[in-house]
């Protein structure tokens, strides 16, 4: 199934303030956890995730009006994402207008059945669906906060993300 961008209002230009983050970013991720005693040993439910990963498309839309959106890579940001065999991840945001550097987080990744966690190192895990395009491309769904009109309150959204192995 293709995704469909949403069409942005006229002149509606979100953008995304610090506090955003990664928390964003890992609304896309699986149920089960892992300790820092066993980031060392790989974890077979993992391996078709290992790799280095860019995102191509990373859209978060507003759950009350899904005319309202904010559009990373159309803000000329990156996302990236790194999965070691152990799923061990790291995953690096920047947003060119609200960043003075990228941010940068770390964690452990687990899957069950269509699904993948989150797990930071520091924050609440987030878990998204997954589905694969082929070997080399990521798709990822699942809900996040986002606050759309900066006035510092987070509003239920949906995120987005295709990430293509580099």
């Amino acid at each position: 199934m293709k995704y469909e961008r949403p069409v942005r209002p006229r002149g509606a230009r979100p953008r995304a303030r610090n506090g955003f983050g990664l928390a964003l970013l890992l609304a896309v991720a699986a149920c089960g956890g892992s300790s820092p005693s066993d980031v060392a040993t790989p974890d077979p439910a993992v391996e078709p995730f290992v790799g280095d990963w860019d995102a191509t498309e990373f859209v978060v839309t507003s759950v009350a009006d899904e005319g309202t959106f904010f559009d990373l890579i159309d803000a000329t940001g990156l996302f990236t994402l790194n999965v070691q065999p152990s799923g061990a991840y790291t995953a690096t945001l920047f947003i060119p207008d609200e960043m003075q550097q990228p941010s940068v987080e770390n964690g452990t990744l687990s899957v069950v059945g269509a699904a993948i966690r989150l797990n930071p190192a520091q924050g609440a895990s987030a878990t998204s669906a997954y589905e694969f395009d082929g070997p080399d491309v990521l798709i990822l769904d699942g809900p996040t906060e986002f606050d759309f009109n900066f006035d510092g309150t987070s509003e239920p959204a949906t995120l987005h993300v295709v990430l293509e192995r580099s």
